[in-house]
């Protein structure tokens, strides 16, 4: 039998292997738990992160999203300033074309150049009572017809259409005004040079003195524009022979700007009708050359103003040609150059220039005119306008 000291031994020896064997579980499922614990942190520390990632990734998907937007609308933006840009050049382009009479856009588009080309025909010049004559297209400056037209002849008052275009284009104010010098008329007179009708010391406009030079051919009009324009008659040949140089002439020269003879003063018709043809792209040389008569100013010495005409449309019944009708002109004649004349004329929907030289005869007639008339008449016969005409009449 056991002793009651012994049982009790026993006993606290059992309790204490359960509470030992308890201990070891609890600290066992205590480690269990903390370890559940910290992997279910991990886990979540984890998830965060990767959702950071995500949001971080998202936003760097968005950012580069809307660069390419940017970019996307940066280039449509261009592309449509672009159009206006073009749509602009297209329109100016239109109105070019219209305004030179050409067919607009679709030759643009179609990436041909509407070049003006005279028409197609050749005019025989034979029948004329002038030895000398040249017929061009003002546009292209395409000989039409000719006759001697490249042979040297004196210009005689045909070289005031020269004179009066290189001081147009070398004097500033048109509308000032001038006194007529009184250094030039006696040598004017000597020369029985043509004049329009101012008196020496006269103050009048600059402007009135193209008129005298170009319609009555007036000699002293041209003195006093080349001292306006150039200081000196000297002066304003120097420039007159400049031009000549520009438009390319190798049978031109000139030593006076009013058209009195001088043997080293020379032309060709083909060359004096490229004379012309360059003056008239002056919109005011064009205004004066085709004025049949002009009222000067009124000044001191004429308050009421004189009336100057045309040489050529004063001679004349009326101006029209087969299809047509004679613009302008300037007459000329020395007895060295003979009878001259410098003509423009439309015919047809085109315009015209004809020149003239050298007829002489004791008969000294208007065969002159006669000849503009007979020249146009044929181009306009050579265009196929005859038909029209008389059915207009």
């Amino acid at each position: 039998m056991r002793t009651d000291q012994e049982k009790r031994s026993e006993n606290l020896s059992r309790r204490e292997n359960r509470a030992s064997s308890y201990g070891s579980r609890y600290e066992e499922k205590n480690r269990s738990s903390t370890s559940g614990k910290r992997s279910a942190a991990a886990r979540k520390r984890s998830g965060i992160s990767r959702s950071s990632s995500r949001r971080s990734a998202g936003r760097r998907s968005r950012g580069s999203r809307d660069r390419r937007a940017a970019a996307v609308c940066f280039a449509v933006f261009a592309v449509l300033v672009l159009i206006l840009f073009a749509g602009i050049f297209l329109l100016r382009k239109v109105g070019q074309d219209q305004s030179n009479g050409s067919q607009g856009i679709f030759s643009f588009l179609s990436g041909s150049q509407n070049v003006d080309v005279a028409p197609d025909v050749s005019v025989d010049l034979d029948s004329l009572y002038s030895p000398y004559a040249a017929l061009i297209d003002k546009n292209t400056g395409t000989v039409l017809g000719d006759k001697r037209s490249d042979e040297v002849i004196y210009p005689a008052s045909m070289t005031k259409i020269l004179s009066v275009w290189t001081a147009i284009e070398n004097i500033s104010d048109l509308d000032a005004e001038v006194t007529m010098s009184e250094d030039f008329y006696n040598e004017l007179y000597a020369q029985n040079a043509s004049q329009a009708g101012f008196e020496p010391g006269e103050t009048t406009v600059i402007r009135d003195l193209l008129y005298g030079a170009l319609l009555p051919s007036g000699a002293e009009c041209c003195m006093q524009l080349a001292i306006e324009a150039a200081g000196s008659e000297d002066g304003l040949v120097e420039l007159m022979n400049q031009k000549v140089e520009e438009l390319g002439l190798e049978q031109s020269h000139f030593t006076n700007c009013t058209g009195l003879h001088d043997d080293d003063q020379y032309t060709t018709t083909y060359e004096m009708a490229l004379i012309l043809r360059g003056a008239l792209e002056n919109e005011t040389f064009r205004t004066v050359f085709t004025t049949h008569y002009h009222v000067m100013t009124a000044t001191d010495v004429h308050p009421d103003g004189f009336t100057v005409w045309s040489t050529f449309f004063k001679n004349v019944a009326d101006e029209i040609v087969t299809g047509g009708e004679i613009l302008g002109a300037k007459t000329g004649y020395t007895q060295e150059a003979g009878l001259c004349l410098a003509t423009m004329a439309q015919v047809g929907d085109r315009e015209y220039i004809l020149v003239t030289a050298g007829w002489s005869s004791e008969d000294v007639g208007s065969y002159h005119i006669l000849d503009a008339f007979t020249g146009y008449n044929l181009l306009g016969e050579a265009l196929g306008l005859e038909d029209e005409s008389e059915s207009d009449g």
